[in-house]
């Protein structure tokens, strides 16, 4: 029988350990890849970084960035690892997300979607482009598989000092756009800043011929590979003949070819060596952090077709999804909320970029690149007029477009080799 010491001994224990704090959580390491490399992005993605870790007790945030190329690159052996990422961005389209599906390397978010309401992010049409079939089969229906943060449009910048110059507006035809690029040709400017060596902004500028000739009807069968879907279009040809017409006139920059994205292109429009860029809005927060708001405008291209809105390739940016083999599903999908809801919007926004959650009227200026960016992803958006990444479905586009614009194929040629790859599946 105890004695009444050690009884009195063992309340006070008890009560010591009752009294005591609980122990700290579990330290945990959520490890996030995504591609937010340029200087702009930086302190949005380390602020909600750190703001989910102060939300998150015991949890650290181990990122690592690369650029999307070798994102998609590496992702497919990555996810297959235990040590891999739990959320990683993810390049839509067939050889991107549908591959990774395909293999069971990503977790589906739909129970995730109904619970933190992502459905009402953004417009049924722009999920569609993160959904896949289980068997990553068919793509824009089945599973959601991601969600993204930022909106994009590819149109183009341009120097306003130079519209001023010249006398330019913008354009609303595609032929006032036509006589637009004459014009500053024979002002002996550079009409369109460009480079090819990366072989993807080959796919932005061609796609804005195509998209301004195109329909939505043809764009959409043939991404989503629909009865009926095909490159061997009259608009496919019109628009290939169009470019090489662009070339032969002297409308891009001097030496193209040998030009890279990052560096060369992007140096060449800031030094104000060219007078426009048809490029995507997410460079929006690299050319205000060097040259602000007020030197450069942005307008989308108008339609080839009268009467037609214009149609731009834009849609949601790469989507974050989840490892399906991580851990941490439901710290995973946190993650996912925080980084793609309201607080990122906000960040997105104040850095220059295109969120994919509407934007406040009231934060707008006018006459700034950010309004201007904007107003050109509410134009393309409210008016249904939102097109596609071509190499989504057919992957090696950017080497067939390069292959024509060197003069290596001719515009029937072109359109021929695209349309049988497309028709073997795309690779």
């Amino acid at each position: 029988m105890k004695s009444k010491r050690s009884v009195i001994l063992l309340t006070i224990v008890a009560l010591l350990v009752a009294l005591a704090p609980a122990a700290a959580q579990d330290e945990v390491t959520l490890v996030v890849w995504d591609n937010w490399t340029r200087d702009a992005e930086q302190a949005m993605i380390e602020q909600l970084n750190a703001e989910f870790e102060e939300a998150n007790p015991g949890v650290t945030i181990q990122r690592e960035a690369y650029d999307t190329s070798d994102l998609t690159d590496i992702l497919p052996l990555a996810l297959s690892e235990s040590g891999g990422p739990d959320v990683a961005m993810i390049n839509q389209g067939f050889t991107g997300m549908g591959a990774l599906v395909e293999a069971g390397l990503l977790l589906p978010l739909d129970d995730y979607a109904a619970q933190y309401g992502w459905a009402d992010r953004y417009a049924e049409g722009l999920h569609a482009r993160n959904r896949f079939t289980e068997d990553g089969a068919t793509f824009g229906e089945g599973n959601l598989y991601g969600v993204s943060n930022t909106a994009e449009v590819v149109a183009a910048y341009y120097w306003k000092s130079d519209f001023e110059e010249l006398g330019l507006s913008i354009p609303q035809t595609f032929a006032e756009f036509e006589a637009m690029l004459q014009t500053i040709k024979d002002a002996d400017k550079t009409p369109i800043v460009f480079g090819s060596l990366d072989g993807w902004p080959a796919i932005h500028t061609w796609g804005a011929i195509q998209h301004a000739y195109a329909t939505l009807d043809e764009l959409d069968a043939f991404m989503f590979r629909r009865e009926g879907g095909t490159f061997d279009t009259e608009s496919n040809l019109v628009s290939a003949q169009k470019m090489v017409e662009w070339i032969d006139a002297g409308y891009f920059s001097p030496g193209f070819e040998g030009m890279d994205y990052d560096n060369q292109t992007f140096g060449a429009f800031l030094n104000h060596n060219g007078v426009m860029w048809i490029t995507g809005s997410w460079m929006t927060g690299s050319i205000i952090e060097e040259l602000g708001e007020e030197e450069i405008g942005f307008f989308v291209i108008p339609s080839a077709i009268e009467g037609a809105p214009p149609l731009s390739i834009g849609g949601v940016g790469l989507a974050y999804g989840a490892r399906a083999t991580t851990e941490q599903p439901d710290l995973a999908a946190a993650y996912i909320d925080l980084v793609t809801g309201p607080r990122a919007a906000e960040l997105l926004f104040e850095q220059g970029f295109l969120p994919a959650a509407t934007v406040d009227p009231a934060l707008l200026v006018e006459g700034t690149l950010t309004a201007d960016v904007v107003e050109a992803w509410n134009t393309i958006s409210s008016q249904n007029a939102v097109g596609h990444y071509l190499d989504w479905t057919v992957p090696d586009i950017a080497a067939n477009i390069q292959e024509l614009m060197a003069g290596q194929v001719s515009p029937e040629e072109f359109i021929q080799d695209v349309e049988s790859d497309y028709q073997a599946g795309g690779m």
